[in-house]
């Protein structure tokens, strides 16, 4: 397993309609993408958040790149900074 976590600041006044356009528009997408296994989204503090996503593979991980920066592409209208990742191999699970 592959785990990329990336942070990111957001227009914290947009934050609904954020998540509007995400459930309309990014889930299907985000399902399409082979070896992504799940996504987490999570409120780390004011106008700031973090994605964790798991993959089952770095090179999984790396082919999904262009998508995934598309991904970020259409949600840009709401970030404030760009985001910044940091990635590994799982070394262990619960």
């Amino acid at each position: 397993m592959y785990i990329r976590v990336t942070t990111y600041g957001f227009d914290e006044s947009r934050f609904d309609e954020f998540l509007v356009k995400a459930d309309a528009t990014l889930r299907d997408n985000l399902k399409a993408i082979a070896g992504l296994e799940s996504v987490h989204s999570c409120r780390i503090g004011e106008g700031q958040g973090m994605i964790v996503a798991s993959y089952d593979s770095e090179a999984s991980a790396v082919a999904a790149q262009p998508r995934i920066q598309a991904v970020f592409g259409e949600m840009a209208e709401f970030m404030t900074s760009p985001p910044e990742v940091k990635e590994g191999n799982t070394v262990w699970t619960m």
